[in-house]
């Protein structure tokens, strides 16, 4: 009996959030079917509360779990932080953890043969996203969306279908990658100061993540419409930790690696650094599965395709396009850097990790939490609703994110210094890095705003004009760096002037974006966003002001030159500490209303920790 026609199988435990008794807020989004499909989990409560055994809603033929089904959403403000605060946690620990392993890449390694690693390990993300990553995940949130609201049995043969099709697309894309691998390296570094053959050894061990990225991708995607956050926000955790893990390994009992030394595939230190990271990647993947089975997700494979997949392949190909243009971007940059510097590309691959630490604490998890609720209004098509959806997430971006930018803007040197002056990476290095996070600081508005605004034309099942925004960016960014080594007064700066024109690539994108959205849905809200940036601005920049004033009246400096790096450690903790509580005191006096919707999640975010 094949499975359209229904085999017998047990019934299936299905998620209860505990809060189908609740009276339903205005605005919710409820879609009445004949026949109700499985009930999920609340898109934006906890995800922890227990699993019970639940009977349809109404008398009828027994669904099986797993599907996303008619759900009644909780789409006020507060539902998302109530959801951002529950992901921050673990999105602080993944940021945290993967910062360690950048450190112990760079001090362990060194920054010449780091730049090789980093430029192998990138590589299966590059391919993942070119093939199936988070812009093609992000774009199926709409079709998820249809399946719960459109298919009898609540979307579940359609998740079979999509999951039997992304694991043969990744598996595939996997095996020609590594076919591939010498090229690919070659393509990514030139003929520049990286060792291109130890980069290709890496690449090779490297490679095969792609096929565990790319599954891990849409089974996020399906969880996180299903409104179980936690698991994914886990997950690259247990992945760094691996990884840490491999390195701290390497430290003990390996030999190095020379740079300058012939290449040889299985050595004992390339294979321990290839396998080891690899194995974080299946880790990482694998943490999923509990979770997708205590939602009823059926992991069984179901062969052929939904119409539905059928239809997205003309978008998917602008989701393609978008991935494929912005990694032109990432390989000029590369290319660049690499043919300046043999520590540039490690700089930068550290730099970006360092904006990423407050953005994936605060703009991924925001993100994801109000992501199903864009799709959601966007399929139904409540403009209102998506406009007000854009207005928060962006104030909010705003409103958590420009303080951090204010003082690592100011403390940029100071902050490398104590995180990365040790073993092989020396004073030199981290003033690079230093200076190229102060420079580079301010992208992190433009490219949460710009991801953002990618998921409202996502929402509204627009995929072409994300593409036309990173097609603008890429240009600018690549024009302007290809200018970089041109006018970089010493070699090793050239990795400066790439955070420079790759933060204001994003921003000629944020302004191209605002421009659309406003000409397709009216006002955005937008004196909101100003008195919100307005006031965010101000009370961030007072607070970097006041931090630096501090930092050179006290005597610190014999506290650095008495105990070297940890003391900047001291530094930049207390310069942070005076930043963010000038802003915070400042911006009190605001009575701006993302205070009322902050407020509780530190609140609970403090309860938490204390636990």
């Amino acid at each position: 009996m094949n499975d359209e026609q229904g085999s017998p199988e047990p019934e299936l435990r299905r998620p209860d959030p505990g809060l189908r008794g609740r009276r339903r807020e205005p605005g919710s989004c409820v879609s009445p079917r004949p026949v109700s499909p499985p009930p999920v989990a609340d898109s934006f409560a906890p995800d922890s509360l227990p699993v019970d055994p639940v009977v349809p809603i109404r008398p009828g033929p027994v669904t099986r779990g797993g599907g996303t089904g008619t759900t009644t959403r909780d789409s006020s403000d507060a539902s998302v932080m109530r959801s951002t605060g529950s992901m921050a946690v673990a999105n602080l620990a993944s940021r945290i953890t993967g910062f360690v392993r950048m450190i112990l890449i760079l001090t362990i390694l060194g920054p010449a043969v780091a730049s090789a690693f980093n430029t192998a390990n990138t590589l299966p993300n590059m391919i993942t996203e070119l093939v199936l990553g988070s812009v093609l995940t992000a774009m199926f949130m709409p079709l998820l969306a249809r399946a719960a609201q459109e298919d009898p049995d609540g979307g579940v043969s359609f998740i079979r279908r999509l999951l039997t099709a992304t694991a043969l697309l990744a598996l595939v894309a996997t095996v020609v990658a590594v076919a591939c691998a010498p090229l690919l390296t070659e393509l990514n570094l030139g003929d520049g100061e990286v060792n291109t053959d130890l980069a290709t050894a890496f690449a090779f061990l490297l490679l095969p993540q792609i096929f565990f990225y790319g599954v891990f991708s849409v089974m996020l995607a399906v969880l996180n419409y299903n409104g179980i956050f936690r698991p994914g926000a886990w997950a690259p955790v247990w992945n760094n930790l691996v990884a840490i893990a491999t390195l701290a390994l390497f430290a003990v009992v390996g030999s190095g690696i020379d740079p300058a030394a012939p290449v040889n595939l299985l050595s004992a230190p390339i294979l321990l650094l290839g396998v080891g990271t690899t194995l974080g990647v299946v880790v990482q993947a694998a943490v999923l599965l509990p979770a997708l089975r205590r939602a009823g997700v059926v992991l069984r494979p179901q062969w052929g395709l939904d119409p539905r997949i059928r239809q997205f392949g003309g978008n998917a190909l602008a989701g393609l396009a978008y991935v494929f243009i912005s990694q032109v971007g990432l390989v000029m940059t590369n290319r660049i850097g690499s043919a300046a510097d043999e520590a540039a590309i490690a700089i930068y691959g550290t730099y970006w990790l360092l904006l990423q630490v407050p953005y994936g604490i605060i703009g991924v998890t925001l993100l994801t939490a109000i992501n199903p609720r864009l799709a959601d209004n966007g399929v139904a098509g409540r403009t209102d609703a998506v406009v007000r959806d854009i207005s928060l997430g962006t104030r909010l971006s705003l409103f958590g994110l420009l303080p951090i930018i204010a003082f690592m803007t100011a403390f940029g040197p100071t902050i490398a210094t104590g995180l990365f002056r040790y073993g092989n990476f020396d004073a030199q290095n981290a003033d690079i890095l230093g200076l190229t996070l102060a420079f580079g600081a301010f992208t992190l508005i433009p490219y949460a705003v710009v991801l953002l605004q990618q998921r409202v034309f996502y929402a509204r099942e627009d995929y072409w004009t994300p593409t036309i925004m990173i097609l603008a960016i890429t240009v600018v960014r690549v024009v302007l760096s290809l200018l970089v080594p041109l006018v970089a007064d010493e070699r090793s700066h050239v990795v400066i002037g790439l955070a420079l024109a790759n933060g204001i690539g994003w921003v000629v994108g944020a302004v191209a974006g605002y421009i659309l959205l406003r000409r397709r849905l009216g006002s955005l809200r937008g004196r909101e966003t100003a008195k919100s940036a307005v006031w965010t601005l101000g009370a961030s920049v007072v607070g970097a002001l006041v931090a630096l004033a501090v930092d050179n009246v006290l005597p610190l400096d014999v506290l650095t030159d008495a105990v070297g790096s940890i003391g900047y450690v001291f530094r930049a903790g207390l310069a942070a500490v005076i930043t963010l509580v000038v802003t915070g005191v400042i911006l009190s006096r605001s009575r701006l209303p993302e205070l009322d919707a902050v407020a509780p999640v530190i609140r609970g975010l403090v309860g938490r920790l204390r636990r």
